[in-house]
């Protein structure tokens, strides 16, 4: 194994931490951070509340499961929780690194791609800054980790069933779909490769092992629903077939629009610089400028990109799917669900960064034009990140906060609160605050 591959985790880890290492003090403070909590202690008096799926909980036993572990080494100080996820991101970023590297053979794009994931390009942070973000980075581990044993399967095995490349892709898609329904984007995902690689892999578009996965999912998808109970989290209004098509399809490209220009109305926009402000003043102009030239790359990415481009093209509508039938008819659409989405969206944006600097690579200077781009959107990165961190120390000190810090000690026994933090006293453990 080449020493760049064995030093790239050790990389990416690194840059988490210097990127995101401004969130540790973050506190507990969303509604979803204070439900994991809620769980945690439910399962550490019955181990099968590991399995409840009663809403506004979701079938997600592994999930709920590594949680509970964490929740007996950390309690309720946040900042262990925050390590977690940024070890878990540092391990995506790697995941990326190796899974483009091992489509495209260019290490090049490879390492820009992992290092627009690892400063969260597109996404933009919450999900590592956010206690309960662990969730998306825990499925984002098992997705990136089915595909990539896929793909190597399929390339370097010929798409054969009896491999340990499949055994391990097997392994992780069975954990992916006991963390988050995610599966059936990973099956389109699966297809589209097939599609796209067909010839090189010498296999076809519907293979043996995307059909067992199929099967796989079906059968897990009927256990879910008839043992567990549950149910898919559907919108619950019903604005008809043609409205309801009308507005998944307004989402998708509004997901896509996000990960572009991100601002939205908030309070961010309204305390931020003054730049900030007049940039948003023309939001809506932007946004259909940006809506016009993501659908037009789209199709000229599909006509005259390479497999690869169309791949990762299709990687990003398809992730982006699942979120597209939840929000309407609002627009406020939650830049959270775009981490795993966002792959296939700094993919692109490295490719075309490196293809275009070496294509002027007898240019002395000129040659790191393109890479402006990716430059500019790490710089926007952590100007949002700098202003998430703010707001969320904010929120933590609120009275919402500490309104649902009351309800989680009144649920419990084992809860106290002492000087407004929390306190376990259900262990033998000396208590840990928050």
């Amino acid at each position: 194994m080449k020493a760049k591959t064995i030093l790239a985790p050790f990389a990416f880890l690194a840059l988490a931490f210097l990127f995101f290492g401004l969130a540790l003090d973050n506190g507990f403070w969303q509604s979803a951070d204070f439900l994991l909590l809620d769980q945690s202690l439910r399962i550490d008096a019955d181990h099968s509340a590991v399995y409840e799926s009663s809403p506004p909980r979701t079938f997600q036993p592994i999930v709920y499961g590594i949680h509970a572990l964490l929740f007996k080494r950390f309690f309720f100080a946040p900042r262990g929780y925050l390590i977690f996820n940024i070890i878990l991101h540092a391990l995506n970023s790697y995941l990326v690194f190796l899974m483009v590297r091992k489509l495209l053979r260019d290490d090049g794009v490879a390492f820009l791609s992992a290092l627009l994931f690892v400063f969260t390009v597109g996404s933009y942070g919450k999900t590592v800054m956010i206690a309960s973000g662990f969730e998306d980075l825990l499925v984002t581990a098992f997705t990136l980790s089915t595909m990539y044993f896929f793909f190597k399967n399929e390339i370097d095995a010929g798409g054969r069933m009896f491999t340990p490349w499949f055994a391990l892709a097997f392994v992780f898609f069975v954990a992916s779909m006991l963390s988050k329904s995610t599966s059936f984007s990973i099956l389109g995902a699966f297809l589209a490769f097939n599609f796209f690689f067909r010839k090189d892999a010498g296999t076809r578009t519907v293979n043996g092992p995307f059909v067992v996965l199929l099967l796989v999912a079906a059968a897990a998808l009927v256990v879910k629903l008839s043992v567990f109970g549950y149910r898919p989290s559907f919108y619950t209004r019903n604005p008809g077939p043609w409205l309801y098509i009308y507005y998944a399809a307004k989402n998708v490209i509004n997901y896509l629009v996000r990960m572009i220009f991100p601002i939205h109305t908030s309070n961010l926009v309204e305390q931020a610089a003054l730049p900030v402000r007049f940039i948003y003043r023309f939001a809506t102009e932007i946004r259909i400028l940006i809506s016009l030239t993501v659908v037009s790359y789209s199709v000229f990415g599909f006509i005259f990109g390479n497999r690869t481009i169309r791949f990762f093209i299709a990687w990003t509508y398809m992730m982006v799917l699942p979120f597209a039938f939840f929000q309407f008819p609002n627009d406020w659409l939650n830049i959270r669900h775009l981490y795993l989405v966002s792959v296939g969206f700094n993919v692109v944006i490295a490719a075309g960064a490196v293809y275009c600097s070496r294509l002027i690579a007898i240019h002395r200077w000129r040659r790191y034009v393109p890479l402006a781009v990716p430059v500019a959107f790490i710089l926007l990165s952590r100007f949002i990140i700098t202003q998430l961190d703010r707001s969320y120390e904010l929120k933590a000190a609120s009275r919402e906060t500490t309104e649902m810090k009351e309800m989680l000690a009144n649920g419990h026994g084992s809860v106290s609160i002492e000087d407004g933090t929390l306190v376990y006293t259900g262990g033998a453990s000396a208590p840990e605050r928050q």
